[in-house]
């Protein structure tokens, strides 16, 4: 969100508090009732989209993609080992534990962790049965941690530059709704310079305090944002 922006928003949110604090004085005001509603959507949707695109899509990268790493790895290794015994004892594990690195690499963060995680309690549910020599203790315990601790939900935000490009060019949109949601509240407010001056003051005054932010641009004046 650039400088110019965040003035903006933080004039909506003076705005939406006026309006909030004087709803009773024009409640019957349906148009005006709307353009409120819309005023207030804004700000939601900025807040929403500004997350998302404050996301940090380089931090840590290397840490996140060498956690998936060691999942992958110690999900084939272990997986694929179990496989082998099970292979010989003609139990239908074997098919579903028998794994590769580019299966799981292709898929997303979120659902290679579902899946590594499938396989995990596939060998942990029959560890009963499963020869330790093939895969120990500390081996799973080992697995378990590497699943645990990769944060897939990170690991995906973390590779979606995309989602955080398509992010400003949405801000951009909702900031055009935003300015063009406030261009029909000034107008709608006129008619209360004549049948409740005292309302419309209070709006000017407020209209006035919030437009500060953006003044030194250019001295943007209020009918202009």
């Amino acid at each position: 969100m650039t400088t110019k922006q965040s003035n903006r928003l933080e004039m909506a949110k003076t705005l939406k508090q006026f309006f909030t604090a004087e709803q009773p004085v024009y409640a019957n005001n349906n148009p005006l009732n709307t353009r409120v509603a819309e005023l207030n959507t804004c700000i939601e949707n900025i807040n929403t989209i500004a997350g998302v695109q404050s996301v940090d899509t380089k931090a840590n990268t290397s840490l996140k993609t060498d956690a998936k790493i060691l999942m992958t790895n110690l999900t084939v290794a272990y997986a694929n080992t179990a496989a082998d015994f099970f292979d010989g004892k003609g139990s239908p594990l074997s098919k579903q534990l028998t794994t590769n690195k580019s299966k799981i690499q292709r898929m997303s963060g979120v659902e290679a962790k579902i899946y590594c995680d499938k396989l995990y309690q596939l060998v942990a549910e029959n560890a009963v049965n499963l020869d330790p020599d093939y895969v120990t203790a500390e081996e799973m315990q080992e697995w378990q941690n590497a699943i645990t601790n990769f944060d897939a939900k990170a690991y995906d935000a973390s590779l979606s530059i995309d989602t955080a490009q398509n992010a400003t060019r949405e801000l951009d949109e909702v900031f055009t709704k935003l300015r063009q949601c406030i261009t029909k509240i000034d107008r709608l407010m006129k008619k209360y310079d004549v049948l409740n001056s005292s309302f419309h003051g209070k709006f000017k005054i407020s209209r006035k305090i919030s437009d500060l932010g953006t003044r030194h641009e250019n001295q943007i004046s209020p009918e202009q944002l």
